[in-house]
């Protein structure tokens, strides 16, 4: 038997298998050309590899050099509130911890003795006076001798003396405040007996307090009594006070070669209280028109400090010298220039005058 093989023709419809036909082979056409031809077709995209820098330009700031210096806060006076003479305790006005005004009443001690010696007193004072009245009519009628007024007024004098001895021990008798301020310790009870001269309190003006900071060597020349100091505290630390120093110690303290200065600080609302930790802030200086760096902004390298500026799209690396700072921002004396551009970022590995690609801080 004899197999017969049957041959298939693709058949095209009229008018669309020709371009069919035509676009394939010009694909592939395409696909088989010469690497030349395709790198002119669709050239790679250049990319730039210099590092990117963000620079801004050196304007004239201010920078005010401040020195802090830690302390603590003192009562302005410490007042020992004592009795003059000694008895029993018969009223006590006051406790620990009482806000009291100067001449306010805090206790009484012997008063009612007291009280009845400057009656009798005044009762020999108005005798005496009565006397020495009726002598002097008596003398000036001659119906008495001079001798008589003379002793009259020696007993009126020695009576005012006694009085006048009675009513200061009766007011002394009644314990004042000697001014005002915050009563910290209470040393007495009602019916107790006290010596004379017993302490009964203790008193803390705080109507304003003092810190108390010591100012090194190096900087003693830059202040003086009157200089101003703003205060901050670490209990309340969104506060900042207005103080002055008000005294300078004439000898430095050994050892540290620190002189011992006192601020006095405002203390008008009474939240302030001894004891507190502050720190003080003295200005030693302004500096105007100043070429002031940010501290990231400079490089060390072995030990010395750099900064980079922009010079015709390349880094230039200046040494630099620093002057005084204020937290993250520092003078720089010497190595820049205002009007420069100053690179902020991207500058830490570069080398001096290596190009560079600018984008925005």
């Amino acid at each position: 038997m004899t197999r017969s093989e049957t041959k298939t023709t693709p058949h095209f419809p009229a008018g669309r298998g020709l371009p069919a036909l035509a676009l394939l082979a010009a694909a592939w056409s395409a696909g088989c050309g010469d690497d030349s031809t395709l790198a002119e077709a669709a050239p790679p995209e250049e990319v730039d590899v210099r590092p990117a820098v963000a620079a801004v330009p050196l304007t004239p700031e201010t920078l005010t050099d401040v020195l802090v210096i830690s302390g603590r806060l003192e009562p302005r006076a410490e007042v020992e509130v004592s009795t003059e003479g000694g008895g029993i305790v018969e009223e006590v006005r006051f406790d620990k911890g009482d806000r009291v005004e100067a001449g306010q009443l805090l206790a009484r001690i012997n008063t009612d003795l007291l009280r009845a010696a400057l009656l009798e007193a005044e009762a020999d004072l108005s005798g005496a006076r009565t006397e020495h009245e009726r002598a002097r009519q008596l003398v000036e009628r001659e119906a008495a001798p001079g001798e008589r007024l003379t002793t009259a007024e020696t007993n009126l004098k020695r009576a005012e003396a006694r009085h006048e001895t009675a009513r200061l021990r009766f007011s002394r008798s009644e314990v004042s405040a000697p001014a005002a301020g915050v009563i910290v310790s209470r040393d007495l009870e009602p019916g107790e007996i006290l010596p004379a001269g017993a302490r009964i309190a203790v008193l803390h003006d705080t109507s304003s307090l003092r810190a108390t900071i010591g100012i090194p060597e190096t900087d003693i020349a830059l202040f003086r009594v009157g200089a101003p100091a703003a205060i901050t505290l670490d209990a309340y630390p969104d506060r900042v006070v207005d103080g002055r120093i008000t005294w300078i110690a004439p000898n430095a303290s050994q050892p540290g070669r620190n002189f011992l200065t006192e601020i006095e600080v405002p203390n008008r609302d009474d939240s302030l209280r001894s004891g507190l930790i502050v720190r003080a802030r003295l200005e030693r200086g302004r500096y105007e028109d100043a070429v002031v760096v940010p501290r990231d902004a400079l490089v060390e390298r072995d030990g010395v400090l750099y900064a980079f500026v922009l010079e015709s799209g390349s880094a230039v690396m200046r040494d630099v010298a620093l002057g005084p700072d204020e937290g993250d921002r520092v003078v720089v004396t010497t190595g820049l220039e205002l009007g420069e551009r100053l690179l902020v970022a991207g500058h830490r590995s570069l080398l001096d005058g290596e190009a560079v690609r600018v984008v925005e801080p």
